[in-house]
């Protein structure tokens, strides 16, 4: 063997050497870009759970905040409604004094204990009644009472309210839910107003 085909040997052996690095360079950076590809697909599909739990813990925090802003519209509404109603049915309670008031007037002074009351305060237009059912005790005339009577004894300490005032909101939490179902279908039936 020549120098010339020694070269040319060696030559092709170190471009066959080249040639395998060169190939093994290219399938280690495609296998290190496979890898790469792989890591950040494996990121990308981690950042969308954390970012679809962490939405999603945003959206029940604002679910869960507009549940509570709507519960405080609603019992403040329903408050607002039973004040108004409560102060309906007080202005109501005169329609009690018209047919056999003094049957009711009786009925009520029967409610109490039979003994001499020192102070009897009734309304203005009570006060003759009031003297046939409470002899000897001094008449109060008070328009605020709608009907009925407030008694006492013992300079006060002793002391019954049997009006009409006091008789309804005794049984207000009674009477408040069938009245707010009263209200809410007969509002249903001609819808809800706009807000304009």
């Amino acid at each position: 063997m020549g120098h010339e085909e020694l070269i040319a040997s060696l030559r092709k052996e170190g471009e066959e050497k080249v040639r395998a690095v060169r190939d093994a360079a290219e399938v280690e950076a495609d296998n290190i870009r496979a890898a790469a590809a792989g890591k950040i697909e494996q990121l990308r599909e981690e950042f969308r759970k954390r970012e679809a739990r962490l939405t999603k813990i945003e959206e029940d925090d604002i679910i869960s905040s507009a549940e509570k802003k709507a519960r405080t519209i609603i019992l403040s509404a329903e408050k607002s409604l039973s004040d108004r109603l409560f102060n309906l049915a007080l202005i109501c309670l005169h329609e009690l004094r018209r047919e056999s008031y003094e049957n009711i007037f009786s009925a009520l002074v029967k409610e109490i204990p039979q003994v001499k009351w020192e102070e009897v305060r009734v309304h203005s237009a009570d006060a003759g009644m009031a003297r046939r059912y409470f002899p000897g005790s001094v008449i109060v005339p008070d328009d605020d009472i709608s009907g009925g009577f407030e008694a006492a004894l013992e300079s006060g300490r002793r002391h019954i309210i049997n009006t009409f005032e006091k008789r309804l909101e005794r049984a207000w939490e009674e009477i408040l839910p069938s009245l707010v179902i009263d209200t809410y279908k007969e509002a249903s039936r001609y819808g809800i107003p706009s807000g304009d």
